[in-house]
């Protein structure tokens, strides 16, 4: 759970670092507060929005066991632990 959490965090803040990066190369202005306002904020919120909504339908889809797959829970076998599968 926290390591899809963190990846949706990631795709959110993509757009910003991004957009920090080109005003770094660009204009070296990257932290005057002036350069971030207005129009950029917005544009980069609903990049940051798409992205993460994109990334949050692509892992839902891809993660997950296949169709009729049994799942098997963690168990001891002979004494030994013997962690959780899919089959």
């Amino acid at each position: 759970m926290l390591r899809s959490f963190a990846f949706e965090i990631v795709l959110f803040l993509l757009p910003f670092v991004g957009y920090m990066l080109w005003l770094l190369i660009r204009r070296g202005d990257a932290f005057d507060p002036r350069a971030w306002g207005g129009k950029p904020i917005a544009i980069l919120l609903t990049t940051s929005l798409l992205t993460m909504l994109v990334g949050l339908a692509l892992f839902g889809h891809f993660r997950g066991a296949p169709a009729g797959s049994v799942y098997i829970p963690a168990h001891l076998e002979n004494g030994k632990f013997v962690a959780p599968q899919l089959k």
